[in-house]
């Protein structure tokens, strides 16, 4: 589920050699390692067996952050856009406290989905790699609160 959201969500902003390099085998590995060393939670919307999507947050990992809290991922079935999961993730995953997030310039989508949560664009960007060495440039958005 992971990997087929990339190659959907980001089949725009992405090259498509980044994407199909993408390996089901080396996420997997990823995950069990991330779920084994259990430092901060990751929650799983599931239907049966089926991974619907995941969001996984914990205290801020930048040196300046706008907020205590960071959402690290929220991912969803691009099937089930709109359909509430995302939604009931985010909700676990921060609540309505004060937060911050990472997400692709020109995620367009997401960024609609972010701000419907009371976040907002704050200005700071930044350039991560992806795990193939493209360059993943990303923008910053923050919120005091979901009631704010």
């Amino acid at each position: 589920m992971h990997i087929r959201t990339w190659r959907i969500a980001y089949a725009h902003l992405l090259p498509a050699e980044t994407l199909s390099r993408l390996s089901v085998p080396a996420r997997a590995r990823r995950w069990e390692r991330i779920l084994r060393q259990n430092r901060n939670p990751t929650w799983i919307a599931l239907e049966g067996p089926r991974v619907l999507g995941f969001a996984s947050s914990g205290p801020a990992r930048d040196p300046e952050p706008p907020a205590e809290r960071e959402l690290y991922a929220l991912y969803l079935d691009p099937d089930r856009h709109g359909s509430g999961v995302a939604d009931a993730l985010i909700r676990e995953a921060i609540g309505d406290r004060p937060a911050y997030l990472w997400v692709l310039a020109g995620n367009a989508r997401a960024i609609r989905f972010y701000e419907k949560h009371g976040f907002a664009l704050d200005g700071v960007e930044r350039v991560e790699d992806a795990a193939d060495g493209t360059p993943l440039p990303e923008l910053r958005m923050a919120r005091e609160s979901s009631r704010a």
